[in-house]
């Protein structure tokens, strides 16, 4: 990503709260105008043009140097964003005491320095920051040795180098856990793999020292049991560990991340399973999240929850074919995100009328997938969500078939033709599926079924050229099999 589109991105990240706090701060320290103009003509538009801003800009002195103005703007828009969140998170805090203790320490400030240490060590302890907690225990140990001498400060010291030997455990600890977890399935096959099976690291949980640690372990056990297809022990690992996180509620308030990765793998294995009527359930969990343990930044992170629970359920009923289920839920997600619609990033507004259309056009209401694929045509969202734009395409190609619209179906095979190549290099089952839908829209009814035949053939015999993970959101094989039938 260029400099320009990386600043865009950032700018139209913000929430209008960090765009307030933005503007306030600036106003505060009176920077330069220049930066201002640039930041809000960026922020209006929809998508990124770098031509329109150095065509709007182009008699501004700071123009000639545009990639250093647009730096400058970045560093000014993160360091707002580093003092909005000041307070947000235990991670930015210990950055803050840290920064403090080294400002006090060089001014010889040592009583002061230590009531910095003290804090930035209680709150390391408290979320298990072992890092943190190393480098806060090596300021305390300079200082007392500064304050006392290495006599009288004895005792205290090696109390101080024990302390730091535990955190370097600690550490070590979570290093050997993520070495198996990044190894483990790499691994699967090999004739090494039962020998990480019976490390010991996996054998019991008590040898997981630390938090971190300990969602490894359980997550380790999780991946190795579905790995062995041993699914009774994988839910049972699972259960594990979200009974776990949710024991730990002061980490599970800072980060819940771990805690909606482990609710997901449950809503993954329950999906394998067809177990879908327990699937609602875990999804309210995950909806209820923010309110139930009073997150911070609580409607941006419930703005994300809801957006992705909506789509996992939207995902669950197109992979399981309830059809029918998904298409009762569209109203209730379409009127969320008519509620929300100007806080919500493009990409999922383009995602879920994909998903409202792929439902509509697999329960047979052509004519409704029509209505939610064409408004995803006519945006031309550049960009944003290309591998869906693509499917959005195929996706038109065929509802005009299914409704007889042939006509129509001539013009959309160029328009998909021209929106591939513009996207980049077409894929070899791109080329076979427009040369398709070209033949279908100019040879009589009576040849289709053998261009269906022809379709599977070069589809689906050797070599393959399409596989199952580009089927997931446009399932070609079952509609060539129904036509077929």
């Amino acid at each position: 990503m260029k400099v320009s589109d990386s600043l865009f991105s950032l700018i139209k990240s913000l929430s209008k709260s960090e765009k307030r706090y933005f503007r306030l701060q600036a106003q505060h320290t009176g920077f330069d105008q220049n930066y201002w103009l640039l930041f809000e003509t960026m922020d209006k538009m929809v998508h990124f043009d770098e031509a329109l801003i150095r065509k709007k800009f182009q008699h501004y002195r700071f123009s000639r140097q545009m990639h250093v103005t647009k730096n400058y703007l970045r560093k000014l828009i993160l360091k707002s964003l580093r003092n909005f969140y000041s307070e947000d998170s235990s991670e930015i805090k210990l950055h803050g005491y840290l920064q403090d203790i080294e400002i006090l320490f060089k001014k010889d400030l040592y009583e002061l320095c230590l009531k910095s240490i003290r804090s930035a060590e209680k709150l390391a302890r408290k979320f298990d920051n072992q890092l943190a907690l190393l480098e806060i225990l090596g300021w305390k140990r300079r200082v007392q040795l500064l304050r006392k001498g290495a006599t009288q400060s004895r005792r205290e010291t090696n109390d101080m180098i024990e302390q730091e030997r535990q955190a370097l455990q600690h550490l070590e600890n979570l290093c050997e856990y993520w070495s198996l977890t990044i190894n483990l399935a790499n691994r699967f096959g090999d004739k090494d793999f039962h020998e990480i099976l019976e490390n010991p690291y996996l054998a019991d949980e008590r040898h997981a020292s630390n938090y971190r640690s300990r969602i490894l372990f359980y997550h380790l056990l999780y991946t190795t049991h579905t790995i062995l297809d041993e699914t009774d022990k994988s839910e049972q690992s699972l259960d594990h560990l979200i009974q776990f996180l949710e024991s730990e509620i002061d980490q599970l308030k800072e980060d819940p991340g771990a805690y909606i990765t482990a609710i997901n793998n449950k809503i993954g294995l329950y999906l394998n399973q067809k177990r879908l009527s327990e699937i609602p359930p875990l999804l309210q969990l995950i909806r209820d999240i923010p309110e139930k343990y009073s997150l911070k930044d609580k409607g941006r992170t419930t703005m994300k929850l809801w957006l992705r629970s909506y789509n996992v359920e939207l995902e669950t009923y197109r992979d399981s074919r309830h059809y029918q289920q998904g298409v009762a839920l569209i109203p209730k997600v379409r009127k969320f995100l008519d509620q929300y619609h100007d806080h919500i990033p493009l990409e999922y507004h383009v995602l879920f009328r994909y998903q409202f259309a792929y439902l509509y056009f697999m329960e047979g209401s052509f004519s409704a997938a029509l209505a939610d694929i064409n408004p995803i045509l006519v945006q031309r969202y550049s960009g944003i969500r290309d591998d869906i734009m693509g499917y959005a395409h195929f996706l038109n190609l065929i509802i005009h078939y299914e409704l007889g619209n042939i006509t129509v179906l001539r013009y959309a095979v160029e328009s998909t033709r021209w929106f591939l190549k513009k996207r980049g290099k077409l894929l070899e089952f791109e080329k076979v599926l427009l040369g398709f839908f070209s033949k279908l829209s100019t040879k009589p009814n009576s040849y289709h079924k053998s261009l269906f035949k022809t379709l599977k053939q070069k589809l689906f015999g050797e070599p393959l050229l399409i596989n199952d993970s580009q089927l997931d959101y446009l399932n070609f094989r079952h509609w060539i099999a129904e036509k077929l039938n």
